[in-house]
Protein backbone atom coordinates (compact mmCIF):
# COMPACT_ATOMS: atom_id res chain seq x y z
CA UNK A 1 0.00 0.00 0.00
CA UNK A 2 1.53 3.09 -0.91
CA UNK A 3 0.45 6.18 0.42
CA UNK A 4 1.06 9.96 -0.67
CA UNK A 5 0.29 12.84 1.48
CA UNK A 6 0.39 16.06 -0.31
CA UNK A 7 0.65 19.28 1.87
CA UNK A 8 0.11 22.74 0.57
CA UNK A 9 0.48 25.84 2.27
CA UNK A 10 -0.85 28.75 0.58
CA UNK A 11 0.59 32.65 1.36
CA UNK A 12 -1.49 33.29 4.29
CA UNK A 13 0.17 30.27 5.93
CA UNK A 14 -3.07 28.10 5.51
CA UNK A 15 -2.14 24.32 4.76
CA UNK A 16 -4.56 21.88 3.08
CA UNK A 17 -3.58 18.18 2.52
CA UNK A 18 -4.78 15.58 0.30
CA UNK A 19 -4.05 11.79 0.81
CA UNK A 20 -3.81 9.44 -2.11
CA UNK A 21 -3.93 5.69 -1.54
CA UNK A 22 -2.40 4.13 -4.86
CA UNK A 23 -2.30 7.13 -6.49
CA UNK A 24 -5.94 7.64 -5.86
CA UNK A 25 -6.74 10.55 -4.21
CA UNK A 26 -9.19 9.09 -0.90
CA UNK A 27 -9.18 11.99 1.26
CA UNK A 28 -8.84 15.51 1.61
CA UNK A 29 -9.06 18.36 4.30
CA UNK A 30 -8.06 21.87 4.88
CA UNK A 31 -8.85 25.19 7.02
CA UNK A 32 -12.45 26.00 8.27
CA UNK A 33 -11.07 28.89 9.77
CA UNK A 34 -13.80 30.93 6.82
CA UNK A 35 -16.85 28.84 7.61
CA UNK A 36 -16.42 26.88 11.08
CA UNK A 37 -19.93 26.77 11.48
CA UNK A 38 -19.86 24.44 8.29
CA UNK A 39 -17.60 21.78 10.12
CA UNK A 40 -19.45 18.91 10.40
CA UNK A 41 -18.14 15.76 11.41
CA UNK A 42 -18.42 13.29 8.19
CA UNK A 43 -18.33 16.00 6.17
CA UNK A 44 -15.82 18.95 5.97
CA UNK A 45 -13.98 17.10 8.83
CA UNK A 46 -12.70 12.92 8.98
CA UNK A 47 -14.96 11.06 10.90
CA UNK A 48 -13.78 8.34 13.21
CA UNK A 49 -15.54 5.84 10.65
CA UNK A 50 -13.36 7.04 7.47
CA UNK A 51 -10.28 7.16 9.67
CA UNK A 52 -11.61 3.35 10.69
CA UNK A 53 -11.81 2.33 7.28
CA UNK A 54 -8.07 3.44 5.95
CA UNK A 55 -6.78 1.67 9.15
CA UNK A 56 -9.04 -1.55 7.86
CA UNK A 57 -7.72 -0.95 4.45
CA UNK A 58 -4.12 -0.89 5.26
CA UNK A 59 -4.55 -4.23 7.71
CA UNK A 60 -5.93 -6.18 4.90
CA UNK A 61 -3.30 -4.82 2.44
CA UNK A 62 -0.45 -6.18 5.02
CA UNK A 63 -2.30 -9.37 5.26
CA UNK A 64 -1.80 -9.82 1.50
CA UNK A 65 1.88 -8.64 2.11
CA UNK A 66 2.29 -5.67 0.60
CA UNK A 67 4.25 -2.94 2.21
CA UNK A 68 2.94 0.21 3.62
CA UNK A 69 5.15 3.26 2.11
CA UNK A 70 4.44 6.59 3.21
CA UNK A 71 5.44 9.49 1.24
CA UNK A 72 4.77 13.24 2.31
CA UNK A 73 5.16 15.93 -0.16
CA UNK A 74 5.06 19.87 0.69
CA UNK A 75 3.94 22.46 -1.76
CA UNK A 76 4.09 26.12 -0.76
CA UNK A 77 1.53 28.03 -3.26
Amino acid sequence: MDIKIIATIDSDGLESQTMEINSKERLSVKALCDFPEDAIIGRDLVSCKEVSSFMREAYEAGKRGEEFNVTVVVEEV
